[in-house]
């Protein structure tokens, strides 16, 4: 009986360089207008967020008698859902930029076939 280690030598095939699958990817990465506008609008409505929940404070106590809020405090419920919100809508704008770089990049090869 053959031992395993030895079977295993013997069948072991050996894994191709990294080198040349790196250069393909490791390409560099050009963003068109739509991905570039998607980041810079996160970050301008990321800023917007955190100046709405100063200039819609959250009341956190209120007079017994009046019902009136006597102490305020930064919103950061509204913060973080304008966060999200922006994020999303961000996403949806990057998506959009994304699928015009794949077409753009069927066509080069379409064109290049021709």
């Amino acid at each position: 009986m053959k031992d395993l280690f030895d079977e295993i030598d013997q069948e072991r095939k050996e894994l191709p360089h990294l080198k040349n699958i790196q250069d393909e990817v490791q390409k560099p990465r050009y963003h068109n207008f739509y991905q570039k506008l998607a980041f810079w609008l996160f970050v301008f409505l990321f800023g917007v967020g955190i100046v709405l929940g100063n200039l819609f404070p959250s009341c956190s106590e209120t007079s017994n008698l009046f019902s009136t809020c006597t102490r305020t405090e930064y919103n950061l419920t509204l913060t973080v859902i304008s966060w999200l919100i922006s994020f999303v809508f961000c996403s949806m704008i990057y998506a959009v930029g994304e699928i015009i770089s794949l077409l753009t990049s069927i066509n080069e090869t379409l064109k290049k076939r021709k």
